[in-house]
């Protein structure tokens, strides 16, 4: 997880779209891939995906208590 703490508002109101797309993206692609129903995908690739997207939701999150305390 990236550290946030020493970038100003503007930098983190940036991060938090860049999270947020990337949380978009890869929910996309996530429901494509996981959506094929002709094709075996293994656990590893749906438990990495539901990492993936974690790691992403953290960051947010991290980033919007950030926001809010230097608000």
């Amino acid at each position: 997880m990236a550290d946030y703490h020493s970038l100003s508002k503007s930098e983190l109101q940036e991060k938090l779209k860049e999270q947020q797309d990337l949380l978009e993206e890869v929910t996309e692609e996530r429901m494509i891939i996981l959506g094929q129903e002709n094709l075996h995908l293994s656990s590893k690739l749906v438990t990495k995906y539901q990492d993936e997207l974690n790691e992403i939701k953290e960051n947010i999150s991290k980033i919007e208590k950030l926001l809010e305390i230097i608000e």
